[in-house]
């Protein structure tokens, strides 16, 4: 679970724009960070929260938290313009509350922009997509179907949104106003790996890192069997920018507490990664299904981790598998039967 921080925090840019945080409880138990951007071209939201009940009163609370807290007066009726880092329900689920607050326009990467475009086609797709992965997985007919019941139950409360605007590495961020196209003054930095369309958005020397990097944990993977743009190849890329850039002097991540060196912290994520590689490598010394390696990584778990740790082991088996350190191990009951399970086998 991702933790509670200090609420509402300010942080301050190098060129005077303020940074205001606010921790919420986005699903039960489970707590991102929204931020608001002033100061610059147009008042801007940064992530929604999921959209649940309780987390639209506690971001309608986060925004009243700011005047008891810095003596500044703002509601989401005075937001300009909405930034989505990626599309996780975390972070998009209250597009449509924020949308009957203020008419502010939204912006995404491209890369995730059908996420909220067309939501009930991703939710189609991607369900069947996991499907498919879960049938290679090596679990039982009844334990398949009952992750495929958890994958599906949440997304049925949330629907479609308009996307006005996008993100896009190395161009400005021009948002559609009432009174014209303003730039939002905003770097976007693309790392896809945990989202396809993750962007990290570079304010002065204040980077907010959205889901990319955060303080204590490492972001899930999945594998990009599931999904293009995700996988580990493409996230240990995307830590490598992150490592090369100059000139940041704190992080703000979607969870968890500021990140204090950044890129450090990208390295530590990359080294983390490379040390779960060789697990997954010396477990399959003897021939494994991606259920097999998850047990020797995660042990036991229950509920909607069991589903989590079967994408973790798959995104470290596909990459270890893409470079030619796993192979098949059972070509012959693969090649005879359509659901077969792939068991693995380093080499």
């Amino acid at each position: 679970m991702k933790t509670k921080v200090a609420s509402p925090q300010k942080f301050v840019t190098s060129d005077e724009r303020t940074i205001y945080a606010m921790c919420i409880e986005v699903f039960p138990g489970f707590y991102g960070n929204v931020y608001v951007i002033e100061g610059g071209p147009a008042l801007t939201l940064v992530d929604t929260g999921s959209g649940m009940d309780a987390c639209n009163e506690a971001l309608i609370e986060g925004f009243a938290s700011l005047e008891k807290s810095f003596g500044r007066k703002l509601e989401l009726a005075d937001i300009e313009a909405v930034v989505v880092t990626h599309g996780h329900m975390d972070h998009f689920g209250g597009l449509a509350f924020v949308r009957k607050q203020t008419q502010a326009p939204i912006g995404v990467h491209v890369l995730d922009r059908r996420i909220l475009s067309h939501y009930e086609e991703r939710v189609v797709v991607a369900s069947q997509r996991v499907a498919s992965y879960l049938d290679t997985c090596g679990l039982s007919e009844a334990a398949r179907d009952r992750l495929l019941q958890m994958y599906r139950a949440p997304k049925v409360h949330y629907g479609s949104m308009p996307v006005d605007f996008l993100l896009n590495e190395g161009e400005a961020v021009i948002a559609p106003l009432p009174s014209g196209n303003i730039d939002l003054g905003l770097e976007v930095l693309h790392v896809p790996g945990h989202s396809p369309g993750l962007v990290c958005l570079r304010v002065d020397d204040i980077m907010l890192t959205a889901d990319h990097i955060l303080s204590r944990i490492t972001p899930h993977q999945a594998p990009e069997s599931i999904t293009l743009n995700m996988g580990l190849s493409h996230y240990l890329e995307s830590l490598h920018k992150i490592e090369k850039t100059v000139g940041i002097r704190l992080g703000l991540g979607g969870h968890e507490e500021p990140i204090v060196d950044v890129n450090q912290r990208a390295v530590d994520i990359a080294d983390s990664h490379r040390a779960r590689l060789d697990q997954v490598f010396d477990s399959c010394a003897t021939p494994k299904s991606i259920s097999g390696v998850g047990k020797s990584l995660f042990g036991s778990l229950h509920g909607y981790n069991v589903l989590l740790g079967l994408e973790e082991a798959g995104a470290h088996v596909e990459y270890l598998y893409q470079h030619g350190q796993l192979v098949a191990a059972n070509l012959d009951e693969i090649e005879q039967g359509e659901r077969a399970v792939l068991y693995h086998q380093a080499v």
